[in-house]
Parts: C-alpha cells; sequence; structure tokens
C-alpha cells in the first residue's frame, strides 16, 4: 500500500513584499440605481504575476474589469493602473492589452488579416501582427480565414490582438472558456511564460482547478465586496488538511476511528471511510508521521486498509470556504 499526495501541483512563487502594484485600488465603488455592484472594493495586484480574478455569479468581476479599463466610470473610489490614475485612463491604456468576453473578429478575413486592420485602426505598427501571430503559435495559420479557427484558435487570435501594443498588463476574461483539455493545458503554458517574461496578467475565470495550476496571485470577490486576495498558496495554507483511510471491512471503519480518537486525533466514520482532519498549515512530514502511525495502529489492531491518503485542501475548497457559494455559483 502506497501513502498518495493528492496535490501533485508545483508550488508557484509568492510575490516578494516589496512588488510594484500594477494595478491599486480604494474604495471603488459601482452602483446602477439603487444597487451597488462593486462595493468599496481595495485591489492591490503586484506587477509580474498572473493574478486570478474569481467570484460567483455577479459577484463583479466584470463590471470591476471595464472600470479597470476605462469602459465604465466608477461611482466613487480611486485606484491606479500601471502607476497612472484611474481617473486618466489615456494615460496607462496604451501599455494595456485586453479580451473581454471573447475575441470578436470579421469570419471571412484571415487571422493576418484581422490583425492589420486593428493595428492600422489602433495607430499601432503592423510589424507587430506576424511577432503576435508566432508569440501564441498561429504563425502557420495566419493566412486562414477566421472562420475555419477552432474555438482555441480563435481564443488565441484574440490574445493575439490584445498583445499588439506590448503590454504591460494584460486582462483577459475567460481565456479558457470553451476550450478542450489540451486547448486548456495550452493556455496555461501561454500565460506562464507572459508572466516569465515580466508580464502582469490578470486572469477573470470560473475553472478554479486552472487558476490554481496557472496563477500565484489571487483576487476573490462576492457580491461586489473582497473576499481575499494573495498568493494562492497563502489562501490554500489555510484551509484543513486530512487523512482519509478506508477499511476492507466497513464495519472496521468505527474501531479504526476509536483507534485515532485514542491518539487524541479526532476522526468520523461514514461508509468504511474515515477522515482525521488536520490543523491548517500542518508540515507534510508531521502529517505523513500521523498517516504512519494509524497505519501502524490498524494493522495492530487486526484492521485492513485499502486507501491510506493525505488530501489536501484546493483552490475550490477555500473558495467555497470563504464565498459560500455552491459549485454551480463558480464563476
Amino acid at each position: 500500500m502506497t501513502l498518495v499526495d493528492t496535490d501533485p501541483r508545483p508550488t508557484a512563487a509568492a510575490p516578494g513584499p516589496a512588488a510594484t502594484a500594477a494595478v491599486r485600488t480604494t474604495g471603488l465603488t459601482k452602483t446602477y440605481g439603487g444597487r451597488t455592484v462593486v462595493d468599496a472594493l481595495d485591489l492591490e495586484v503586484p506587477a509580474g504575476v498572473v493574478s486570478g480574478f474569481v467570484g460567483p455569479n455577479g459577484a463583479g468581476k466584470t463590471t470591476t474589469i471595464r472600470m479597470l479599463l476605462g469602459l465604465v466610470r466608477p461611482t466613487s473610489g480611486s485606484g491606479t493602473v500601471l502607476g497612472e490614475p484611474l481617473a486618466h485612463p489615456a494615460r496607462y491604456l496604451g501599455s494595456v492589452g485586453a479580451m473581454i468576453e471573447g475575441p470578436a473578429f470579421t469570419p471571412a478575413l484571415s487571422g493576418r488579416d484581422n490583425l492589420l486592420v486593428l493595428a492600422r485602426v489602433g495607430g499601432l505598427p503592423t510589424a507587430r501582427v506576424p511577432q503576435v501571430l508566432e508569440r501564441v503559435g498561429l504563425g502557420a495559420r495566419g493566412d486562414d480565414a477566421f472562420r475555419s479557427y477552432s474555438l482555441g484558435m480563435k481564443q488565441r487570435l484574440g490574445i493575439a490582438a490584445a498583445l499588439l501594443p506590448q503590454p504591460r498588463l494584460l486582462v483577459l476574461d475567460e481565456p479558457t472558456n470553451g476550450l478542450d483539455p489540451a486547448g486548456i493545458a495550452q493556455m496555461r503554458e501561454l500565460l506562464a511564460s507572459f508572466r516569465d517574461e515580466g508580464m502582469t496578467v490578470l486572469v477573470s475565470s470560473h475553472l478554479l482547478a486552472e487558476v490554481e495550476q496557472v496563477a500565484d496571485h489571487l483576487v476573490m470577490i462576492r457580491r461586489g465586496r473582497l473576499v481575499f486576495q494573495g498568493s494562492v498558496a497563502d489562501l490554500v495554507a489555510t484551509q484543513h488538511p486530512r487523512i482519509v483511510l478506508r477499511t476492507e471491512r466497513p464495519e472496521d471503519a468505527d474501531v479504526l476511528a476509536d483507534v485515532a480518537a485514542a491518539l487524541d486525533w479526532p476522526a468520523t466514520s461514514a461508509g468504511g471511510e474515515v477522515t482525521v482532519p488536520l490543523a491548517a498549515g500542518t508540515p507534510d512530514g508531521e502529517a505523513f508521521a500521523r498517516a504512519a502511525e494509524l497505519n501502524r495502529r490498524a494493522h495492530g489492531v487486526g484492521v485492513v486498509l485499502t486507501r491510506l491518503e493525505l488530501e489536501r485542501p484546493t483552490l475550490e475548497d477555500a473558495f467555497f470556504s470563504l464565498t459560500g457559494a455552491g459549485s454551480g455559483d463558480v464563476r
């Protein structure tokens, strides 16, 4: 029997305390009529990170992004983007790239021609077009009509358009929406490469597992209010890991739970499975030592185990814990 660690993901490096903020807001608020959509939001997104922006449906994510991009005027509050005041978006938008609510292009034009149109309209150098096509992996398909592109290719062309101004800040709304597993993996690698080049990437997504894979910083909101911001590792560390054991005979689960209780490790048993919760932040060494001790004690009382596993909490666990949202609400 092998003790399984169910958290194989790499640990992302947390941004340093002295990191410069790419986005900072104070009391950012937006109301429509009598309804407050964004409520006194204080954001601080460090430069040079991939920051996941998550929250339940209707949390205010899209409205917040629109205010950062100068598309919606805040009701109150202030802030800076790339060091320039939010009240003067013209000062920073030239260094911001964005893909909001999916890319929109002319179906009959090629990917290359679509980008050429955008570059000319935006007063950007057309020499950037072949560069960004290569950057997102569409160099060989740039002359094909947009309508022939797969959904993943369309998403990548949208990112290519956002890269035209050579942005220091890239804002992407649901970049993996509708992609198959291979497309999601490619998008993950692309976002990580942008961070590695020093770009700040703000990603709004409802796919929490994907945010956990690529993001090293997180902003979580609910009902327009900030719930958490900081490193993903710090958030997950506030949750409680647990040891899960399954007995060969379901009736032995209660015996094993009593064994754990005798060690002063509270446990619950149900359906032949025993769960032993651990304190938040329990080091791996201590968790594995407890699991090994439970294995020895189980053998000592004649209980055969078919499962012995350390389960670390995921970003999704932390999200539900902090927001109280159901899985169908994540967006």
